[in-house]
């Protein structure tokens, strides 16, 4: 089967402070193509975004002009400021990546007793748009308690947070909470599908942590219907999003 669209719905985009790096515009392009993507979800470096809100400005007129590309806002650490948007109207959802806390290894668990939490919460919420939420399990778990209503995405099968399968375990029965394949082997993907469903994975590459054409391959091998397939590779993101193709 020719599947009409692919979305990646996980990458990154522009400078990270801490690694040292810069994923340009034409090497997204270059993968795009290689591995016939045409459109990829891109997301700020979180070092780059904490540091400065103009990489979300930035990630917002890059997709206006390079086309293809769908972004996404990194929610900052700043966001009991007065007069915080969490989720502009021209982006397709928002980044949460262990805030206030310890990049990709710990949860900060005063965010969650937080005063000006339950209003960002509802704030999301009133977006209608998704989020793709990394933190601890514990954490996840308690926020999701507190965000009901929410659409929450959590990235690599929870991979980053704990064991992908104790996110599983967790979140399996709760139809508000989705995750993307990025770094996922093909074994716990399948796992994902068959036990959530389809309509709850996305696929995504984590660019540059993965390539687009090798986290690609993982979904179009997996032993499922391939409307099945076609749910995970662009459908499940357009309902999501609302985006229009």
């Amino acid at each position: 089967m020719d599947f009409e669209i692919i979305i990646d719905s996980h990458s990154h985009w522009g400078p990270s402070i801490t690694l040292g790096t810069d994923v340009t515009t034409g090497e997204l392009q270059r993968q795009m193509k290689k591995s016939g993507i045409d459109y990829v979800a891109v997301i700020p470096f979180p070092s780059t975004a904490i540091e400065n809100n103009s990489i979300n400005v930035k990630i917002l007129e890059e997709s206006k002009r390079a086309g293809g590309f769908i972004p996404y806002h990194y929610i900052r650490e700043d966001y009991d400021k007065e007069g915080f948007d969490p989720i502009p109207e021209a982006y397709c959802g928002g980044k949460w990546h262990w805030m206030r806390g310890w990049q990709d290894s710990a949860s900060n668990y005063k965010v969650l007793d937080d005063k000006n939490l339950p209003q960002l919460i509802e704030k999301i919420i009133k977006t209608d748009k998704p989020v793709i939420f990394e933190e601890e399990l514990r954490f996840t778990e308690r926020f999701v308690d507190m965000a009901e209503g929410m659409k929450i995405i959590i990235p690599h099968l929870g991979m980053l947070g704990g064991n992908p399968y104790d996110f599983l375990r967790s979140f399996k029965n709760n139809k508000n909470v989705y995750f993307d394949t990025a770094l996922g082997s093909r074994e716990a993907i399948l796992d994902f599908v068959k036990t959530v469903g389809p309509e709850r994975v996305l696929f995504g590459s984590d660019v540059p942590f993965g390539s687009m054409r090798s986290e690609l391959s993982k979904v179009l091998s997996l032993p499922i219907p391939e409307d099945d397939k076609d749910l995970l590779l662009s459908r499940n993101f357009i309902r999501l999003t609302q985006f229009k193709p």
